[in-house]
């Protein structure tokens, strides 16, 4: 496949008619769109570990003419919002801010026993505050919204979205608009709920997600099977009682025969977290698994050097670590156990280059709390089925979409197709990602020129935090 750059204006508007001529004819594009008999919708994911920290997806707001808005996919929080016309400190993202003057189904919250925040002259407002100083507010609104862009062919539903205002350090800086919350029950109304509520068009309260090393699938109301490599999908209980997708984390181990943990009181509250960019240990199982990969390959047996204690480069032809070992972790099941691999490619990113791979998992310090982050669910399957309080994690070949961090924004709906990038990458197409990868992370004063080949100046953890606190206040942390 090509690698796809802005076409000028002559070429996009071909293309645009083109497009339009073809689905009248009874064309569709191969990857996913809706499935009107099993009321699944479906739509592109984009980014990458080292080139975003985070994975995000498209909305479409407004009518008549919806606006296109990225944002963050995360498992971990439940506030979707993004920055608006008007907006007094937003930062420059990839997509124009949305301009709720442009939509006639545009409706402001005002203030009842309805609003989830503050009351302020008279309508609902939001401040999420983060941890680590990073903090969104504005106003509620509600408007209609479809997931993905135009060629998903999703159908419209309405929702409850905040509209920010201001905005403070990741969220200025970031290039993705805003973010979109899928976490259960944090608040008095999410986007999650909005969807699962339109019954005539989702009929499962599930949804799931197949993430690529670059882009990945998003699926609502089921999950899309021909993804699965064995069609074995492995469930495992969700813990109840909580705000976020808990699960019971026993065993961590290295290969068939190498134990790093066996306690499953050592990992404390596990947590599965789309908005974390790496998986987080507590202390002394961190220290344990560093030290258990640095003996089994620091000696070339995995063909590969050490750098710096957290990266590894590969011999000379080798592209992917295909010579480390497989880590397995063994949930609970309540009746049993279940588990599941973590493979190389996933508990190692590539850093820039085909060749060096680094660490995708870091420690939580003393906290007693494990967070599964897009490291874990990569070239997986993962199902959140909320109408059975269960997780489904399955082995799948995730389809890879491309969108540079600093592409033209094509805000009519009809003109989405140009401005999304091909799948499964070229050779030109890594160059030019690692080059507007570096330029995203320097944009954040994040770069790792700045902080060492494998500093973790710039992953983000989290979007979530396991402590309970007030409704009107932001659940996440990041870094």
């Amino acid at each position: 496949s090509m690698f796809c750059m802005p076409c000028p204006l002559g070429q996009s508007w071909l293309a645009r008619v083109l497009l339009l001529v073809m689905m009248e004819i009874g064309w569709r594009p191969i990857d996913a769109i809706y499935d009107s008999d099993a009321k699944i919708e479906s739509a592109r994911l984009f980014g990458n570990i080292n080139a975003y920290a985070y994975y995000f997806t498209d909305l479409l707001v407004g009518t008549p003419h919806p606006q296109l808005v990225s944002v963050i996919v995360d498992t971990g929080s439940s506030l979707c919002g993004f920055p608006c016309a008007g907006c007094t400190h937003c930062g420059r993202h990839i997509d124009p801010l949305y301009d709720p003057k442009k939509s006639r189904t545009f409706e402001k919250i005002a203030c009842g026993l309805d609003c989830a925040g503050a009351c302020q002259e008279g309508f609902c407002t939001y401040l999420e505050s983060y941890t680590e100083g990073s903090s969104i507010s504005g106003f509620w609104f509600r408007d209609s919204v479809r997931l993905g862009a135009a060629l998903h062919e999703n159908p419209p539903f309405e929702a409850v979205m905040g509209c920010h205002l201001d905005e403070r350090k990741l969220f200025y800086s970031q290039k993705v608009n805003g973010i979109m919350g899928l976490a259960p029950k944090q608040r008095k109304t999410s986007i999650l709920e909005d969807m699962f509520s339109d019954k005539r068009d989702i009929n499962t309260n599930m949804f799931s997600l197949c993430l690529a090393e670059w882009g990945g699938v998003l699926d609502v109301g089921g999950y899309n099977r021909s993804y699965l490599k064995d069609d074995d999908t492995q469930w495992i209980p969700l813990q109840q009682h909580t705000r976020f997708y808990s699960v019971l984390l026993k065993k961590l181990t290295m290969g068939s025969n190498v134990s790093i943990s066996s306690d499953s009181e050592a990992f404390g509250e596990t947590v599965v977290d789309s908005g974390t960019t790496f998986s987080y240990f507590p202390e002394h199982v961190f220290e344990a698994l560093k030290s258990t990969l640095s003996t089994r390959c620091g000696t070339g047996a995995c063909d590969a050097t050490n750098i710096d204690g957290s990266c590894w480069r590969l011999v000379p032809g080798d592209t992917t670590p295909k010579r480390f070992p497989t880590l397995t972790l063994v949930f609970g099941t309540g009746s049993g156990e279940v588990s599941i691999s973590w493979p190389p490619e996933a508990y190692l990113f590539r850093r820039g280059e085909d060749a060096l791979w680094c660490h995708s998992f870091d420690t939580n310090g003393p906290s007693l709390q494990t967070v599964l982050g897009v490291s874990f669910l990569l070239h997986k399957n993962v199902v959140f089925d909320l109408q059975n309080g269960r997780l489904g994690i399955a082995e799948a070949t995730c389809p890879e979409y491309h969108r540079p961090p600093v592409a033209h924004s094509i805000t009519d709906a009809t003109a989405a197709l140009p401005r999304e990038e091909s799948s499964h990458r070229t050779p030109i197409a890594a160059t030019l990602f690692g080059m507007s990868g570096l330029l995203a992370l320097a944009s954040a004063g994040t770069t790792c020129l700045a902080c060492g080949v494998c500093d973790r100046c710039w992953a983000r953890k989290s979007y979530t935090s396991l402590e309970e606190n007030a409704e009107t206040s932001r659940e996440g942390t990041a870094t």
